[in-house]
């Protein structure tokens, strides 16, 4: 923890000072085709700032992917200006271009690796492409693997490793000349639980280690919310708001944000059936998810108040808390014990069958 909370102050200091790693400025994509254009990327102006791990999420068709190929000149701009580590990318020749990507490696959904080369001669063909010193490969592929935890792996062929391990592969691969950036497309997607916290956990230690910045893009907010210090929400080829990680899933501005990170509490029907009383759900962020409000609660009104269902979850060292109860009493008491329970937590939803009710 102490560890995390250093990087996550590192990252702060430098958003404050400004050092800015991307610029976007206006930028529009738009496919022609014969009949009609398609515009999959909007007017959309960011900031990312050197260090920081920046989160863009949306779901399919918002435009992620096409957008994060422009900070690679892998997809020109239709118009507007993506500008890396101080330059205008939009305005370079081919070799301008072979040059900025040298400072940008990325990762991807299905690992892309090639199935009749080993680990060590796919992370190999990385440093060729880049014409990286022939007498120095060998001991940057085995600096690589030690990173990403894969030692003992450089002789193995693609066929014998988990999905977790390829895509650690990739990340060795991403990470072989030094890049300053590392953009992650859907980088998790193909992974089960267990194995994304892995590589959420290798991609941190990676950004703590290595000042790296880190462009994310991804439909799954659980990735969001372990990982980013700043998030921007796409939609239609918009973005539409942007603010830090914990912000964003506590307090979001725009209703397709609160839509998209609203969390979702299932209740079975069986519980609704056989619970007396009025059930409500109730949301809590900041210290005030560390408070004893079912205790007072109960302590200060002539209510029975009982937790069904609860959680807590921390985003950037910062809690949200979410609590399905139930309250019983007489009509006054449950009046006086709701109008406290509205001043001490965020947000109370009456749930009334399969949906609720904010009150």
């Amino acid at each position: 923890m102490a560890g995390a909370k250093k990087e996550g102050t590192v990252t702060q200091n430098r958003q404050e000072r400004g050092e800015k790693m991307i610029t976007l400025q206006n930028v529009n994509v738009t496919f022609k085709h014969k009949t009609s254009d398609l515009a999959a990327v909007k007017d959309v102006s960011l900031h990312i700032a050197k260090g920081e791990i920046f989160g863009i999420v949306g779901g399919s068709g918002a435009g992620k992917s096409t957008l994060v190929r422009t900070l690679n000149g892998l997809q020109k701009p239709t118009s507007g200006k993506v500008i890396v580590d101080g330059e205008d990318i939009t305005q370079l020749k081919a070799n301008g271009i072979r040059e900025i990507r040298k400072k940008i490696g990325m990762i991807f959904q299905h690992f892309n690796l090639i199935s009749r080369k080993t680990v060590g001669k796919n992370i190999e063909l990385a440093l060729k492409i880049q014409k990286y010193p022939k007498d120095k490969r060998d001991e940057r592929v085995k600096e690589l693997l030690v990173l990403v935890g894969l030692e003992d792996k450089k002789d193995v062929y693609p066929a014998s490793l988990s999905g977790g391990q390829k895509q650690r592969v990739g990340i060795a691969r991403a990470l072989a000349t030094n890049p300053k950036i590392l953009l992650c497309d859907e980088a998790t997607s193909a992974l089960d639980v267990h194995t994304t916290e892995e590589i959420v956990d290798i991609l941190r230690d990676i950004n703590q280690k290595l000042g790296i910045t880190i462009v994310f893009i991804t439909h799954e907010l659980e990735v969001a919310k372990q990982l980013f210090d700043k998030v921007a929400v796409m939609s239609d080829g918009k973005i539409i708001e942007v603010n830090g990680a914990y912000e964003i899933f506590a307090n979001p501005k725009e209703s397709i944000t609160k839509n998209l990170v609203k969390s979702k509490v299932i209740i079975p029907i069986q519980i609704i059936k056989e619970t007396k009383g009025t059930i409500l759900t109730l949301i809590y962020k900041g210290e005030k998810s560390l408070e004893p409000v079912i205790a007072d609660t109960n302590k200060k009104y002539d209510v029975v108040l009982n937790i069904l269902h609860g959680k807590i979850e921390y985003i950037q060292h910062k809690p949200i808390g979410t609590l399905v109860v139930s309250i019983e009493g007489k009509e006054g008491p449950v009046s006086e014990a709701l109008e406290y329970l509205k001043a001490n937590v965020e947000e109370i939803e009456i749930v009334e069958g399969k949906g609720s009710e904010s009150i």
